[in-house]
């Protein structure tokens, strides 16, 4: 079964999800090499037309 989480972000995270990142994209491959990962990645700042560097979109 495939399902997708979707979660909230909190104000001034920026620094302890950058701080996360090594650690989370590791896990993330180690569960893409089991084939247990199909699709990840974030989906910030839809709703902004620019998030800036909190919203990680370049």
């Amino acid at each position: 079964m495939l399902y997708a989480i979707i979660a909230s972000d909190v104000a001034n995270s920026l620094e302890k999800r950058l701080a996360a990142r090594p650690a989370h994209i590791e896990r993330l491959q180690q569960l893409k090499a089991e084939g247990r990962v199909v699709l990840a990645g974030p989906a910030p700042g839809h709703r902004q037309q620019r998030p800036g560097r909190s919203g990680f979109q370049r």
